[in-house]
């Protein structure tokens, strides 16, 4: 049996954050073919007590919960907890806990290590510059130590091989088949079927929120605007957002939600809005379109590739005109043009997106770094 170490993300069952799914979807399925799987969880972001979720082994670890130092000590604990149980593969996810690579290269030589790139983190606006070098240096690390590398996007594909001459292997996110649910936990806040527009993230500034709530706001609406998320750690964002928004009681914060009130929340919108600077593939966007319901996205690259051959609405980053303009068309739309929009996006993302393909490229990847 193939033991394999994961380290970089949180940990799980997820709450926030894209890796988090990632992980939970991904290392569930191969758990699931015979696979032995440890996940390094940070202490604060995992039950206490829980050893195990979905065929995983969860190994909790203490860190400094710190916005600058969370994810490199837990990371840091981890790698040395792995150097000590000596598994057949190391899996590192994310950027900055790359820094760490080298340290199974050096000290445990037979074991395979792995990254997964999930986007250009130290282009975050949250960083400031001697952070932001640090996980650039991760980056450096990564390409130097780690002996096989996987992006999520075609864009962070075209990166790493114009960068550095590398070829990592592209192995998107993933989508499940979803079922619309009704409306009926959500309509605490006064929602009903399409009368809210709907944003879903982690509340950080690169997502640009003050755009669309900006937008929203520049004249009198028929739908209300939801944002649902929320981020321990950037506090004052979510103030200002919240500032921003004034005592409007059209702009509802639902804070973050998953399961049940999540599904409704997704099933019933009007419309699916990103305005986003930076993504690597957003997993919110995949799941909107998995639902069918109409997206209007900011036009950076990852929305690009995840909206190719499907006939959304797109507008420029930070342009908040562009973004009312779209929230008119969507306002106007017959029920028609929405149904359109649901029969072509279903199938196209499904086909493209699928957890059990990625599962099985990952098996591939598993088995040629041992050479099974």
């Amino acid at each position: 049996m193939i033991k394999i170490a994961v380290t970089g993300l949180r940990g799980i069952p997820a709450k926030w954050g894209g890796i988090e799914n990632h992980c939970e979807n991904l290392y569930s399925r191969l758990a699931k073919i015979g696979y032995d799987i440890t996940i390094y969880s940070r202490s604060y972001y995992t039950p206490k007590g829980l050893c195990g979720h979905k065929g995983l082994k969860i190994k909790s670890l203490p860190t400094l919960n710190l916005k600058y130092t969370d994810a490199l000590f837990h990371t840091f604990f981890s790698v040395l907890h792995i150097l000590l149980t000596k598994p057949d593969i190391v899996h590192i996810h994310g950027i900055g806990p790359s820094f760490f690579s080298w340290l199974p290269r050096i000290f445990r030589p037979n074991m395979r290590v792995f990254f997964t790139c999930h986007g250009l983190d130290w282009q975050r606006k949250k960083w400031p510059r001697w952070a932001s070098r640090l996980i650039y240096l991760g980056e450096l690390c990564a390409i130097l130590f780690a002996q096989y590398h996987i992006v999520v996007s075609k864009d962070l594909k075209e990166y790493f091989n114009s960068s550095y001459g590398i070829n990592p292997s592209y192995i998107p996110n993933g989508i499940s088949p979803v079922f619309p649910s009704a409306p009926n936990l959500i309509r605490k806040w006064g929602l009903s079927p399409r009368n809210y527009f709907l944003c879903v993230c982690r509340m950080v500034p690169e997502k640009r929120v003050e755009d669309v709530i900006n937008a929203y706001l520049l004249k009198p609406r028929k739908s209300r605007l939801v944002i649902a998320g929320d981020n321990a750690a950037a506090g004052s964002y979510m103030k200002g957002l919240s500032h921003l928004a004034g005592n409007n009681p059209f702009v509802i914060f639902t804070g973050y939600q998953t399961g049940a009130v999540l599904a409704e929340l997704f099933s019933n919108a009007i419309a699916f809005i990103s305005a986003s600077e930076l993504e690597g593939l957003p997993i919110t966007l995949l799941e909107a379109l998995s639902y069918g319901i109409m997206c209007a996205t900011s036009n950076i690259i990852s929305h690009q590739e995840l909206m190719y051959g499907i006939y959304g609405l797109t507008f420029p980053v930070g342009d908040t005109k562009a973004i009312s303009d779209c929230m008119d068309v969507v306002e106007a739309m017959p029920e028609q043009a929405h149904n359109e929009f649901r029969q072509q996006a279903i199938p196209i993302v499904l086909k493209k997106y699928n957890w059990d393909d990625a599962c099985m490229a990952h098996d591939n990847l598993y088995k040629e770094s041992l050479e099974y």
